[in-house]
């Protein structure tokens, strides 16, 4: 019974297993991440081909209605996130807060099953908040990390461990933002990321620089300057990051005092800028970097060279930050010839220059803050919806789990019911046969009891009439005068009453026989070694015929028979002290 409800349960546990493990188990999508880093990095190469993204956008649409597939849908979204709309003259959004949207969206359809997806949406949300919300870009960026990692790290790792270091180091922890630019360094590719190799050691000549380990500062600079002159036909970006790191390693020079190695330097990247325009701000760092080295070296006539330098740029600059970093050099040098008039006079200009840049940061910093409480806003309703959504799952696995319980109950009742009916059933047939059985023993009982009573009786009769055939015998050998006719006719009538009583006991003696031949063929199929001389006499001590009858039997002495009795138990290996007859009578 258990077997059979066994039988039936263990599919059904089996479905029940399998429905637990779909329903609780989020689905990944790693197969897909090779998907959607071909196309960051397609979508990377067109940002000023607003057409073709736009194109792949709706390429990306079709894709989706024509299979069903979500993910077409999430690339049709992430590919319009390279479109730049500062450039195709709509809008004017240099913090990127256009993306907030389409990112948040993008998350809310990848839902964590789509790593790489997660990684760059996490990513991109905290260089948004580098600057206005460093613990929530922390936040953020800890998510694309945790992402990156669950795929293998194949493509924003380093650079998401680079961008933690940066944090960290904005916030003034240098040696853990050295750990994590030494994680990045290593999680690079030495052939293919020579220009991110040499970032990362200048992060390190950085950090040094802010621990006041100027020495090693150089020592690394030195390394990223080999790195990059090594570069075989350098691209712009390369010859730009060269001259800046080259800046730097004078102002660690400056710091160590040695004036003419970090003049030298910052000469020769002057002329370097001048050459191009476009670099403002580098061409005023190194112009403010030669301003301090003649300052504390009290060389005048070299600080006006710089003025002049400073009043041909100064007129083409639009930033305002660029503005006030020429006016506080100017102001410098004012104070430092000890003209106050004109120290007064630049104070009042860079005062509005730095009211209007804090109404532009508020200006920026409130865009900021509504787009990132209108994400926050965003992202809690999201969480809501997921509980909704989750507990309408949970409801609904209950409620299957509950259904396949009651199946299983049913099922189990209506097994055990069946099978309660089904060995009543046979418990009566059951019945019914041991009474038939009962019945027919007791009449085979019955008839065997007839059978001994009617050998009884004939045994019984034999014996009397043997008795008087033995009588009729002895009263002949008496009288010697007897008539011989007589007495023969007389002996030949009892030895045919002996006749016939023997055939009435036939098949009483028949069925005897068939025993004896069953105990003799199990006899010497056990015991092989014994003769038919010894099957017959084992017989013997079977009927339990003492030494004398066998004697008489076989016309042997009774010692002989005895002997007979101890070479068979020997040949039958049963010890001396086993008494033969008990023993053949359990065969």
């Amino acid at each position: 019974m258990k077997k059979n409800i066994l039988r039936g349960i263990v599919p059904i546990m089996t479905l029940l297993f399998f429905l637990t493990f779909i329903l609780s188990c989020t689905t990944s999508r790693e197969d897909d991440y090779d998907y959607f880093k071909n196309l960051a990095e397609w979508g990377g190469a067109r940002l000023d081909k607003p057409a073709e993204i736009r194109a792949r956008v709706a390429e990306e649409l079709k894709k989706y209605k024509e299979t069903g597939d979500k993910k077409f849908l999430i690339s049709s979204k992430y590919t319009e996130a390279f479109v730049d709309l500062k450039k195709t003259g709509n809008a004017s959004d240099e913090l990127g807060l256009f993306q907030l949207p389409i990112v948040y969206d993008l998350l809310k359809l990848s839902n964590g099953q789509y790593s790489f997806v997660t990684a760059s949406c996490n990513f991109n949300l905290a260089v948004k908040f580098e600057k206005n919300s460093p613990k929530l870009a922390m936040q953020f960026l800890d998510k694309a990390i945790a992402a990156e990692v669950r795929s293998g790290g194949r493509y924003f790792l380093p650079h998401l461990y680079h961008f933690k270091g940066r944090l960290y180091y904005n916030a003034e922890d240098y040696k853990n933002a050295m750990v994590y630019f030494d994680k990045a360094l290593k999680t690079h590719d030495p052939k293919k990321d020579q220009l991110y190799i040499a970032s990362m050691h200048n992060n390190f000549a950085m950090c040094y620089d802010k621990m006041n380990q100027r020495q090693k500062a150089v020592q690394e600079v030195d390394i990223v300057v080999k790195i990059l002159e090594n570069i075989p036909r350098p691209k712009l970006e390369v010859i730009y990051f060269l001259a800046q790191v080259k800046v730097d390693k004078a102002y660690y020079h400056y710091k160590l005092k040695e004036y003419a190695e970090a003049e030298n330097i910052l000469l020769e990247q002057l002329r370097f800028y001048r050459k191009h325009p476009e670099l403002q701000y580098e061409t005023i760092v190194c112009l403010r970097y030669l301003f301090n080295i003649y300052k504390d070296n009290n060389q005048l006539d070299k600080i006006q060279g710089v003025l002049s330098v400073i009043n041909t740029i100064e007129p083409g600059l639009k930033d305002i930050a660029n503005q006030i970093e020429v006016d506080e050099i100017i102001q410098s040098y004012y104070a430092y010839v000890g003209n106050d008039t004109k120290v007064k006079e630049l104070s009042f200009k860079l005062m509005g220059l730095h009211e209007k840049q804090d109404e532009e940061s508020e200006t920026k910093f409130t865009r900021v803050s509504n787009a990132l409480n209108d994400y926050i806003i965003k992202n809690i309703n999201q969480r809501y919806a997921h509980k909704l959504e989750d507990q309408k799952l949970r409801n609904q696995f209950m409620f299957i789990v509950i259904l396949l319980l009651v199946i299983i109950f049913c099922f189990v009742f209506v097994t055990i019911r069946n099978k309660y009916r089904k060995d009543k059933e046979l418990a009566g047939k059951e019945k019914i046969i041991l009474q038939k059985t009962k019945t027919i023993l007791e009449n085979n009982i019955k008839l065997q009891e007839d059978k001994i009573s009617s050998l009884h009786l004939n045994l019984n009769l034999k014996i009397e009439t043997e008795k008087e055939f033995l009588e009729h015998i002895k009263k002949v050998k008496r009288s010697k005068n007897a008539d011989a006719e007589q007495t023969i006719s007389d002996l030949f009538f009892k030895i045919n009453n002996l006749i016939q009583i023997d055939r009435k006991n036939y098949d009483l003696i028949n069925e005897s026989s068939l025993e004896n031949k069953q105990f003799v063929d199990k006899l010497s199929a056990r015991f092989p070694m014994l003769t038919q001389q010894d099957l017959k006499y084992c017989v013997y001590f079977k009927l339990e015929l003492s030494s004398k009858e066998i004697s008489l039997l076989e016309n042997i002495t009774e010692g002989s028979a005895r002997v007979y009795k101890t070479k068979i138990k020997t040949k039958m290996d049963i010890g001396k002290d086993t008494d033969l007859n008990a023993f053949l009578k359990t065969i």
